[in-house]
């Protein structure tokens, strides 16, 4: 009985499960932050537009303003309004935490301590959801190795010591 789900269990595919940790670790540093600005597109020259016509040297300036003007102010929908107050530093911070959590995920895989590795990606999946953009390709590659991680560490599940140990005492005491 015993020996029979030892046989059934799955055999763990550590060193892949290790490489997709160290992918996304290497990463974290490319992930795009939830307050990041957009890269602002030059769209103002001083020639005037040919559907425009012929403007004056001032109307071309309050046109070259104007545009200026509408680049500084940029609004956009948070959901969550502590990604957007973080700085420059804590940014930096933010994202050496995040691999802390994934190395500590790497310690407790190789340390076969499977719930603590589980309870560690479910940190940094939750962290890279609430910190970092949401709709970045990369941040979508990132949570979605997390979660298969996640999966297939849920397999992982070996049969506890207790039971054969048990099975051991039972047997002896039967002689």
């Amino acid at each position: 009985m015993i020996l029979g789900r030892i046989k059934a269990t799955t055999v763990s595919d550590t060193p892949t499960l290790l490489v997709r940790l160290d992918e996304v670790v290497r990463l974290a540093d490319e992930l795009p932050l939830a307050n990041a600005v957009a890269p602002a597109t030059s769209t103002g020259s001083l020639k005037p537009r040919r559907d425009e016509g012929v403007l004056t040297w001032w109307q071309r300036s309050l046109q070259v303003l104007g545009e200026e003007m509408r680049g500084l102010v940029r609004v956009s929908r948070i959901e969550q309004p502590e990604a957007a107050l973080l700085s420059p530093e804590q940014s930096f911070f933010l994202r050496e935490n995040l691999k802390l959590r994934l190395l500590n995920a790497r310690l407790g895989l190789l340390a076969r301590q499977l719930d603590a590795s589980r309870a560690d990606l479910a940190a940094a999946v939750a962290m890279i959801n609430k910190y970092f953009d949401p709709g970045s390709r990369r941040t979508l590659a990132a949570v979605a190795a997390l979660q298969q991680m996640q999966g297939q560490m849920k397999t992982l599940e070996l049969p506890r010591v207790d039971d054969t140990l048990a099975a051991l005492v039972t047997a002896a005491a039967g002689r």
